[in-house]
Protein backbone atom coordinates (compact mmCIF):
# COMPACT_ATOMS: atom_id res chain seq x y z
CA UNK A 1 0.00 0.00 0.00
CA UNK A 2 1.10 3.37 -0.99
CA UNK A 3 -0.16 6.06 0.97
CA UNK A 4 1.12 10.42 0.28
CA UNK A 5 -0.15 12.61 2.58
CA UNK A 6 -0.39 16.56 2.21
CA UNK A 7 1.31 18.81 4.56
CA UNK A 8 2.95 18.14 7.46
CA UNK A 9 1.33 19.31 10.42
CA UNK A 10 0.60 17.05 13.39
CA UNK A 11 -2.27 15.56 12.19
CA UNK A 12 -0.76 14.76 8.99
CA UNK A 13 2.77 13.46 10.95
CA UNK A 14 0.57 11.63 13.56
CA UNK A 15 -1.17 9.79 10.56
CA UNK A 16 2.00 8.80 9.07
CA UNK A 17 3.62 7.35 11.98
CA UNK A 18 0.90 5.14 12.72
CA UNK A 19 0.07 4.55 9.05
CA UNK A 20 4.27 3.62 8.95
CA UNK A 21 4.08 1.56 12.37
CA UNK A 22 1.71 -0.85 11.05
CA UNK A 23 4.02 -1.57 7.84
CA UNK A 24 2.60 0.86 5.30
CA UNK A 25 4.64 2.74 2.90
CA UNK A 26 4.58 6.84 3.49
CA UNK A 27 5.23 9.58 2.00
CA UNK A 28 4.89 13.28 3.06
CA UNK A 29 5.02 16.10 0.79
CA UNK A 30 5.51 19.87 2.36
CA UNK A 31 5.58 22.81 0.70
CA UNK A 32 7.70 24.89 2.98
CA UNK A 33 11.38 23.76 3.99
CA UNK A 34 10.44 22.26 7.43
CA UNK A 35 7.38 21.02 9.39
CA UNK A 36 4.77 22.11 11.51
CA UNK A 37 2.50 24.06 9.28
CA UNK A 38 0.72 26.33 11.20
CA UNK A 39 3.02 25.48 14.71
CA UNK A 40 6.19 26.43 12.82
CA UNK A 41 9.14 28.51 14.22
CA UNK A 42 10.82 32.15 13.70
CA UNK A 43 14.57 32.63 14.97
CA UNK A 44 16.35 35.97 14.22
CA UNK A 45 18.44 38.60 16.53
CA UNK A 46 18.52 35.99 19.14
CA UNK A 47 15.02 35.57 19.49
CA UNK A 48 12.74 32.73 19.05
CA UNK A 49 9.10 32.37 18.45
CA UNK A 50 6.47 29.57 17.80
CA UNK A 51 4.79 31.22 15.14
CA UNK A 52 0.88 29.52 16.25
CA UNK A 53 0.04 27.61 18.65
CA UNK A 54 1.37 28.31 22.08
CA UNK A 55 -0.42 25.91 25.54
CA UNK A 56 0.12 22.74 24.89
CA UNK A 57 -3.11 20.13 26.32
CA UNK A 58 -3.53 16.63 26.16
CA UNK A 59 -0.04 16.03 26.87
CA UNK A 60 -0.86 12.54 27.31
CA UNK A 61 -2.75 11.82 23.79
CA UNK A 62 1.06 12.55 22.60
CA UNK A 63 2.89 10.09 24.78
CA UNK A 64 0.44 7.71 23.51
CA UNK A 65 0.74 7.80 20.09
CA UNK A 66 4.48 7.39 20.62
CA UNK A 67 4.37 4.61 22.79
CA UNK A 68 1.63 2.82 20.49
CA UNK A 69 4.64 3.21 18.19
CA UNK A 70 6.56 1.32 20.34
CA UNK A 71 9.06 4.62 21.19
CA UNK A 72 9.48 5.93 24.48
CA UNK A 73 8.50 9.62 24.10
CA UNK A 74 10.66 11.17 26.76
CA UNK A 75 13.41 10.19 24.09
CA UNK A 76 11.64 12.65 21.23
CA UNK A 77 10.23 15.82 23.93
CA UNK A 78 9.00 16.51 27.86
CA UNK A 79 7.03 19.18 29.16
CA UNK A 80 6.07 20.67 32.31
CA UNK A 81 2.79 21.83 33.63
CA UNK A 82 2.15 24.98 34.56
CA UNK A 83 1.23 26.36 38.15
CA UNK A 84 -0.09 29.59 36.34
CA UNK A 85 -1.60 28.71 32.95
CA UNK A 86 -3.19 32.47 32.21
CA UNK A 87 -3.28 35.71 33.54
CA UNK A 88 -6.11 37.89 32.70
CA UNK A 89 -6.01 41.80 32.73
CA UNK A 90 -8.95 43.85 32.82
CA UNK A 91 -9.75 47.56 33.23
CA UNK A 92 -7.61 49.78 35.74
CA UNK A 93 -4.95 47.38 35.76
CA UNK A 94 -7.17 44.67 37.70
CA UNK A 95 -5.72 40.95 36.80
CA UNK A 96 -6.36 37.72 37.70
CA UNK A 97 -4.78 34.22 37.43
CA UNK A 98 -5.98 30.83 35.95
CA UNK A 99 -3.79 28.12 38.20
CA UNK A 100 -2.68 24.53 37.73
CA UNK A 101 -5.94 23.61 39.16
CA UNK A 102 -9.41 24.26 39.67
CA UNK A 103 -9.26 24.25 43.74
CA UNK A 104 -6.55 26.95 43.60
CA UNK A 105 -8.09 28.77 40.86
CA UNK A 106 -11.42 29.15 42.52
CA UNK A 107 -9.92 30.48 45.47
CA UNK A 108 -8.42 32.86 43.57
CA UNK A 109 -11.24 34.15 41.85
CA UNK A 110 -12.65 34.61 45.48
CA UNK A 111 -9.85 36.66 46.64
CA UNK A 112 -9.76 38.66 43.21
CA UNK A 113 -12.91 38.84 41.95
CA UNK A 114 -15.20 37.86 44.99
CA UNK A 115 -16.84 35.53 43.07
CA UNK A 116 -17.61 32.65 45.98
CA UNK A 117 -15.24 29.76 45.80
CA UNK A 118 -18.19 27.10 46.28
CA UNK A 119 -20.40 28.57 44.10
CA UNK A 120 -17.67 28.35 41.03
CA UNK A 121 -17.09 24.86 42.15
CA UNK A 122 -20.56 24.08 41.40
CA UNK A 123 -21.15 26.23 38.80
CA UNK A 124 -17.99 24.06 37.14
CA UNK A 125 -19.36 20.41 38.02
CA UNK A 126 -21.84 20.43 35.33
CA UNK A 127 -19.25 21.06 32.62
CA UNK A 128 -17.15 18.35 33.61
CA UNK A 129 -19.85 16.25 33.57
CA UNK A 130 -20.81 17.26 30.23
CA UNK A 131 -17.13 16.83 29.08
CA UNK A 132 -16.88 13.26 30.62
CA UNK A 133 -19.62 12.35 27.82
CA UNK A 134 -18.89 14.80 25.08
CA UNK A 135 -15.20 12.83 24.57
CA UNK A 136 -17.01 9.90 24.15
CA UNK A 137 -19.53 11.10 21.76
CA UNK A 138 -17.21 13.40 20.11
CA UNK A 139 -13.66 12.89 19.90
CA UNK A 140 -13.33 9.36 19.88
CA UNK A 141 -13.43 7.68 16.03
CA UNK A 142 -15.38 9.04 13.13
CA UNK A 143 -19.06 10.49 14.01
CA UNK A 144 -21.15 7.50 13.07
CA UNK A 145 -24.96 7.48 13.79
CA UNK A 146 -25.37 4.16 15.25
CA UNK A 147 -26.81 2.75 18.39
CA UNK A 148 -23.77 3.48 21.07
CA UNK A 149 -24.18 7.01 19.23
CA UNK A 150 -27.34 7.50 20.21
CA UNK A 151 -27.72 6.06 23.58
CA UNK A 152 -24.35 8.02 24.26
CA UNK A 153 -26.22 11.61 22.50
CA UNK A 154 -29.29 11.26 24.90
CA UNK A 155 -27.29 10.79 27.79
CA UNK A 156 -25.31 13.65 26.98
CA UNK A 157 -28.38 16.20 26.09
CA UNK A 158 -30.26 14.64 29.23
CA UNK A 159 -26.62 16.32 31.34
CA UNK A 160 -26.06 19.38 29.33
CA UNK A 161 -30.00 20.34 28.99
CA UNK A 162 -31.85 20.57 25.59
CA UNK A 163 -31.88 24.70 26.27
CA UNK A 164 -28.17 24.78 26.25
CA UNK A 165 -28.10 23.47 22.85
CA UNK A 166 -29.93 26.29 21.15
CA UNK A 167 -28.92 29.11 24.15
CA UNK A 168 -25.93 30.68 23.57
CA UNK A 169 -22.53 30.63 26.11
CA UNK A 170 -22.25 34.04 26.89
CA UNK A 171 -26.57 34.25 27.64
CA UNK A 172 -25.53 31.44 30.18
CA UNK A 173 -22.49 32.64 31.38
CA UNK A 174 -24.97 35.62 33.00
CA UNK A 175 -26.07 33.72 36.00
CA UNK A 176 -22.24 33.74 37.01
CA UNK A 177 -23.23 37.90 37.82
CA UNK A 178 -19.45 38.83 37.75
CA UNK A 179 -18.52 40.35 34.32
CA UNK A 180 -14.50 39.84 34.45
CA UNK A 181 -16.04 35.75 35.25
CA UNK A 182 -18.46 36.09 32.40
CA UNK A 183 -15.15 37.58 29.95
CA UNK A 184 -12.69 34.80 31.34
CA UNK A 185 -15.51 31.67 30.78
CA UNK A 186 -17.04 33.54 27.02
CA UNK A 187 -12.99 33.60 26.06
CA UNK A 188 -13.18 29.35 25.62
CA UNK A 189 -15.48 30.25 22.60
CA UNK A 190 -12.27 31.55 20.72
CA UNK A 191 -10.50 27.81 21.09
CA UNK A 192 -12.83 26.95 18.13
CA UNK A 193 -12.35 30.46 16.15
CA UNK A 194 -16.09 31.50 17.45
CA UNK A 195 -18.29 33.66 18.99
CA UNK A 196 -19.88 33.54 22.83
CA UNK A 197 -22.04 35.66 21.88
CA UNK A 198 -23.42 32.79 19.08
CA UNK A 199 -21.67 29.12 19.93
CA UNK A 200 -24.19 26.46 22.01
CA UNK A 201 -23.88 27.04 26.12
CA UNK A 202 -22.81 23.32 26.33
CA UNK A 203 -19.62 24.86 24.33
CA UNK A 204 -18.82 26.34 28.23
CA UNK A 205 -17.24 22.76 28.22
CA UNK A 206 -14.05 23.76 26.80
CA UNK A 207 -12.59 25.56 30.22
CA UNK A 208 -12.84 21.84 31.55
CA UNK A 209 -9.48 21.50 29.37
CA UNK A 210 -7.28 24.15 30.65
CA UNK A 211 -8.88 24.92 34.37
CA UNK A 212 -9.40 21.10 35.43
CA UNK A 213 -6.95 18.72 32.89
CA UNK A 214 -4.28 21.67 33.25
CA UNK A 215 -1.92 23.47 30.86
CA UNK A 216 1.30 22.81 29.74
CA UNK A 217 4.19 23.67 28.08
CA UNK A 218 6.89 21.43 25.91
CA UNK A 219 10.32 22.07 26.86
CA UNK A 220 12.44 23.70 24.39
CA UNK A 221 8.50 25.15 23.24
CA UNK A 222 6.56 24.35 20.60
CA UNK A 223 7.65 23.75 17.88
CA UNK A 224 9.30 20.68 19.52
CA UNK A 225 6.40 18.63 19.16
CA UNK A 226 5.97 18.79 15.31
CA UNK A 227 9.89 18.41 15.97
CA UNK A 228 9.23 15.53 17.81
CA UNK A 229 7.11 13.92 15.52
CA UNK A 230 8.76 14.31 12.33
CA UNK A 231 11.77 12.24 14.23
CA UNK A 232 9.40 9.63 15.22
CA UNK A 233 8.17 9.31 11.82
CA UNK A 234 11.79 9.63 10.32
CA UNK A 235 12.47 6.40 12.56
CA UNK A 236 9.27 4.55 11.15
CA UNK A 237 10.55 4.96 7.54
CA UNK A 238 8.54 8.16 6.50
CA UNK A 239 9.70 9.93 3.84
CA UNK A 240 9.65 13.46 3.67
CA UNK A 241 9.57 15.82 0.95
CA UNK A 242 9.66 19.62 0.91
CA UNK A 243 9.18 22.71 -0.91
CA UNK A 244 7.22 20.35 -2.78
CA UNK A 245 3.86 22.82 -3.19
CA UNK A 246 0.77 21.12 -4.82
CA UNK A 247 -1.10 22.61 -7.44
CA UNK A 248 -3.53 19.64 -8.47
CA UNK A 249 -5.47 16.80 -7.20
CA UNK A 250 -7.10 14.47 -10.04
CA UNK A 251 -9.50 11.62 -8.45
CA UNK A 252 -9.95 9.59 -11.34
CA UNK A 253 -12.04 6.32 -11.17
CA UNK A 254 -9.12 3.67 -10.65
CA UNK A 255 -6.17 6.25 -9.68
CA UNK A 256 -4.94 9.24 -7.62
CA UNK A 257 -3.28 11.97 -9.47
CA UNK A 258 -1.74 14.79 -7.43
CA UNK A 259 0.82 17.42 -9.51
CA UNK A 260 3.27 19.55 -8.00
CA UNK A 261 5.50 21.93 -10.64
CA UNK A 262 7.64 19.40 -11.00
CA UNK A 263 6.47 15.90 -10.43
CA UNK A 264 3.36 13.30 -10.55
CA UNK A 265 2.52 11.46 -7.81
CA UNK A 266 0.39 8.49 -8.31
CA UNK A 267 -0.42 7.05 -4.87
CA UNK A 268 -3.33 4.25 -4.07
CA UNK A 269 -4.64 6.89 -1.10
CA UNK A 270 -4.29 10.22 -0.32
CA UNK A 271 -4.80 12.06 2.99
CA UNK A 272 -5.15 16.04 2.94
CA UNK A 273 -3.18 18.06 5.54
CA UNK A 274 -4.26 21.02 4.03
CA UNK A 275 -7.25 23.05 5.51
CA UNK A 276 -10.37 21.28 3.83
CA UNK A 277 -11.64 23.70 1.38
CA UNK A 278 -7.85 24.44 -0.02
CA UNK A 279 -7.90 20.93 -0.92
CA UNK A 280 -11.35 21.78 -2.55
CA UNK A 281 -9.59 24.24 -5.22
CA UNK A 282 -7.24 21.51 -5.63
CA UNK A 283 -9.64 19.18 -6.58
CA UNK A 284 -11.15 21.92 -9.05
CA UNK A 285 -13.87 22.42 -7.03
CA UNK A 286 -14.94 26.32 -6.88
CA UNK A 287 -15.96 26.80 -2.89
CA UNK A 288 -19.12 28.23 -2.78
CA UNK A 289 -18.60 28.89 1.24
CA UNK A 290 -18.66 32.73 2.20
CA UNK A 291 -16.03 33.81 5.07
CA UNK A 292 -19.39 34.45 7.06
CA UNK A 293 -19.24 30.71 7.68
CA UNK A 294 -15.23 30.56 8.77
CA UNK A 295 -13.54 30.84 11.84
CA UNK A 296 -11.89 33.62 13.23
CA UNK A 297 -8.26 34.76 11.56
CA UNK A 298 -5.58 36.30 13.56
CA UNK A 299 -3.09 39.27 13.23
CA UNK A 300 0.05 37.98 15.43
CA UNK A 301 3.31 40.48 15.80
CA UNK A 302 6.31 38.93 17.11
CA UNK A 303 8.08 41.39 18.86
CA UNK A 304 12.10 41.31 20.32
CA UNK A 305 11.43 43.53 23.29
CA UNK A 306 14.29 45.10 24.95
CA UNK A 307 13.07 45.10 28.38
CA UNK A 308 11.46 42.35 30.92
CA UNK A 309 7.79 42.75 32.50
CA UNK A 310 7.19 41.13 35.68
CA UNK A 311 3.41 41.91 35.48
CA UNK A 312 2.91 39.18 32.72
CA UNK A 313 3.52 35.48 32.61
CA UNK A 314 3.68 32.98 29.88
CA UNK A 315 0.05 33.71 28.72
CA UNK A 316 -2.04 36.98 29.28
CA UNK A 317 -5.37 37.92 28.15
CA UNK A 318 -5.67 41.92 28.16
CA UNK A 319 -9.78 42.15 27.51
CA UNK A 320 -11.28 44.50 25.34
CA UNK A 321 -13.86 46.99 27.54
CA UNK A 322 -17.03 45.57 25.57
CA UNK A 323 -16.46 41.94 24.78
CA UNK A 324 -19.67 41.93 22.61
CA UNK A 325 -19.08 44.55 20.75
CA UNK A 326 -15.66 42.93 19.39
CA UNK A 327 -17.25 39.79 18.33
CA UNK A 328 -20.14 42.08 16.75
CA UNK A 329 -17.69 43.69 14.68
CA UNK A 330 -15.50 40.32 13.76
CA UNK A 331 -19.07 38.18 12.61
CA UNK A 332 -21.28 40.69 12.02
CA UNK A 333 -19.96 43.22 10.35
CA UNK A 334 -16.59 41.01 9.24
CA UNK A 335 -14.40 44.34 10.44
CA UNK A 336 -11.00 44.15 12.33
CA UNK A 337 -12.51 45.25 15.63
CA UNK A 338 -11.70 49.19 16.95
CA UNK A 339 -10.91 47.53 20.30
CA UNK A 340 -9.92 43.70 20.41
CA UNK A 341 -8.64 41.75 23.04
CA UNK A 342 -4.86 41.56 23.09
CA UNK A 343 -3.28 37.50 23.99
CA UNK A 344 0.48 38.07 24.32
CA UNK A 345 2.07 35.21 24.79
CA UNK A 346 6.16 35.19 26.38
CA UNK A 347 7.90 31.56 26.03
CA UNK A 348 11.20 33.11 27.37
CA UNK A 349 9.62 33.55 30.44
CA UNK A 350 10.26 29.83 30.18
CA UNK A 351 12.70 29.33 27.94
CA UNK A 352 15.03 32.17 28.63
CA UNK A 353 17.68 31.36 25.41
CA UNK A 354 14.24 32.73 23.76
CA UNK A 355 15.23 35.98 24.11
CA UNK A 356 18.65 37.55 24.77
CA UNK A 357 19.44 38.54 28.52
CA UNK A 358 17.03 41.32 29.85
CA UNK A 359 14.88 40.75 26.79
CA UNK A 360 11.49 39.05 26.20
CA UNK A 361 10.09 37.14 23.02
CA UNK A 362 6.84 38.87 22.53
CA UNK A 363 3.87 36.82 20.47
CA UNK A 364 1.00 39.22 20.37
CA UNK A 365 -2.15 37.91 18.49
CA UNK A 366 -5.89 39.75 18.04
CA UNK A 367 -8.71 38.35 16.44
CA UNK A 368 -9.84 39.20 12.61
CA UNK A 369 -12.37 38.23 10.45
CA UNK A 370 -10.88 35.33 7.77
CA UNK A 371 -10.66 37.16 4.47
CA UNK A 372 -8.84 37.36 1.67
CA UNK A 373 -7.64 41.10 0.74
CA UNK A 374 -4.48 42.03 1.99
CA UNK A 375 -4.50 44.05 4.74
CA UNK A 376 -2.72 47.30 4.32
CA UNK A 377 0.46 49.01 5.94
CA UNK A 378 -2.18 51.88 7.22
CA UNK A 379 -4.41 49.27 9.33
CA UNK A 380 -1.34 47.42 10.53
CA UNK A 381 0.08 50.80 12.04
CA UNK A 382 -3.17 51.42 13.70
CA UNK A 383 -3.75 48.14 14.96
CA UNK A 384 -0.19 48.04 16.63
CA UNK A 385 -0.60 51.36 18.24
CA UNK A 386 -3.61 50.50 19.87
CA UNK A 387 -1.79 47.52 21.52
CA UNK A 388 1.02 50.34 22.28
CA UNK A 389 -1.24 52.41 23.67
CA UNK A 390 -3.38 49.53 25.56
CA UNK A 391 -0.42 48.11 26.85
CA UNK A 392 0.88 51.54 28.21
CA UNK A 393 -2.77 52.31 30.06
CA UNK A 394 -2.07 48.89 31.44
CA UNK A 395 1.93 48.53 32.69
CA UNK A 396 2.28 52.50 32.45
CA UNK A 397 5.49 51.36 29.52
CA UNK A 398 6.13 52.90 26.36
CA UNK A 399 7.43 49.82 24.27
CA UNK A 400 7.24 51.69 21.41
CA UNK A 401 10.98 52.14 21.38
CA UNK A 402 11.28 48.43 23.13
CA UNK A 403 11.14 47.01 19.97
CA UNK A 404 14.28 45.81 18.22
CA UNK A 405 12.63 42.85 15.95
CA UNK A 406 9.66 42.50 14.37
CA UNK A 407 7.63 40.40 11.87
CA UNK A 408 3.85 39.98 11.51
CA UNK A 409 1.46 37.78 10.34
CA UNK A 410 -1.27 38.73 8.45
CA UNK A 411 -4.77 36.21 7.26
CA UNK A 412 -3.04 36.52 3.96
CA UNK A 413 0.50 35.21 4.61
CA UNK A 414 -1.15 32.28 7.06
CA UNK A 415 -3.00 30.98 3.93
CA UNK A 416 0.01 31.65 1.20
CA UNK A 417 2.18 29.59 3.90
CA UNK A 418 -0.09 27.00 5.70
CA UNK A 419 -2.81 26.74 2.83
CA UNK A 420 -5.33 28.29 5.51
CA UNK A 421 -8.45 28.99 3.86
CA UNK A 422 -8.75 33.11 3.78
CA UNK A 423 -6.57 32.47 6.87
CA UNK A 424 -9.04 30.83 9.07
CA UNK A 425 -7.53 29.19 11.98
CA UNK A 426 -9.91 26.35 12.66
CA UNK A 427 -11.95 26.13 9.50
CA UNK A 428 -15.78 26.45 10.04
CA UNK A 429 -17.05 28.45 12.89
CA UNK A 430 -19.09 26.85 15.56
CA UNK A 431 -21.70 29.82 16.11
CA UNK A 432 -24.54 26.81 16.29
CA UNK A 433 -25.14 23.09 16.60
CA UNK A 434 -25.67 22.48 12.99
CA UNK A 435 -22.35 24.22 12.33
CA UNK A 436 -20.96 21.82 15.26
CA UNK A 437 -22.97 18.64 13.59
CA UNK A 438 -21.64 19.82 9.89
CA UNK A 439 -17.92 20.17 10.86
CA UNK A 440 -16.02 17.94 7.59
CA UNK A 441 -15.76 13.97 8.10
CA UNK A 442 -12.21 12.61 7.64
CA UNK A 443 -12.65 10.56 4.91
CA UNK A 444 -14.43 12.17 1.27
CA UNK A 445 -18.05 11.07 0.77
CA UNK A 446 -16.95 10.60 -2.60
CA UNK A 447 -14.05 9.60 -2.91
CA UNK A 448 -13.34 7.03 -0.62
CA UNK A 449 -9.44 6.82 -1.22
CA UNK A 450 -9.56 10.55 -0.23
CA UNK A 451 -9.05 11.53 3.43
CA UNK A 452 -9.03 15.04 5.74
CA UNK A 453 -6.86 15.76 8.99
CA UNK A 454 -5.65 18.57 10.56
CA UNK A 455 -7.75 21.30 12.12
CA UNK A 456 -10.17 22.25 9.84
CA UNK A 457 -12.12 18.53 10.29
CA UNK A 458 -13.63 16.01 12.86
CA UNK A 459 -12.72 16.28 15.74
CA UNK A 460 -11.89 19.72 16.10
CA UNK A 461 -9.36 22.82 15.53
CA UNK A 462 -6.09 23.19 17.83
CA UNK A 463 -3.23 20.56 18.49
CA UNK A 464 -4.54 17.82 20.34
CA UNK A 465 -7.71 17.13 18.32
CA UNK A 466 -5.47 18.07 15.07
CA UNK A 467 -3.14 14.69 16.20
CA UNK A 468 -6.47 12.76 17.18
CA UNK A 469 -7.92 13.69 13.86
CA UNK A 470 -4.57 11.82 12.34
CA UNK A 471 -4.50 9.20 14.88
CA UNK A 472 -8.73 7.85 13.84
CA UNK A 473 -7.98 8.58 10.44
CA UNK A 474 -4.67 6.12 10.16
CA UNK A 475 -6.66 3.78 12.52
CA UNK A 476 -9.92 3.83 10.02
CA UNK A 477 -7.41 2.96 6.64
CA UNK A 478 -5.51 0.25 8.58
CA UNK A 479 -9.11 -1.65 9.66
CA UNK A 480 -9.63 -1.14 5.67
CA UNK A 481 -6.71 -2.49 4.54
CA UNK A 482 -7.22 -5.54 6.44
Amino acid sequence: MNIIIIGSGIGGMACAATLANSGVKVKVLEQNNDVGGKAGNIQQNGYEFDTGPSLLTYPNWFDDLFISCGKNPRDYFDYIKLDNVTRYFFEKGKHVDVLGDLESTAENFEKELGVEKTMFLKYFKKWENIYEISEKVFLEGDLKIDFNFIKNAVKWVSVSGLSNIFKSMASYNKRLQNPELEKIMNRFATYTGSSPYETPAFMNQLAVVEMVLGGFYPKGGVFNLPKALESLCLDLGVEFEFNCKIEKINMLKNSIEIFSSQKKFSPQKLISNVDYYTTQHLLGKKSRKSRTVLSTSAIVFYWGVKSEFNQLKLHNILFSEDYKKEFSEIFNDENIPKDPTIYINISSKIDSNHAPKGSENWFVMINVPAQKNLISDNQIKLIKDLIIKNVYNKFDVNIENLIEFEEILTPNKLFKKTGSYLGSLYGNHQNSIYSIMKRKKNQDQKFKDLYYVGGTVHPGGGMPLALRSGVNTANKIINEIR
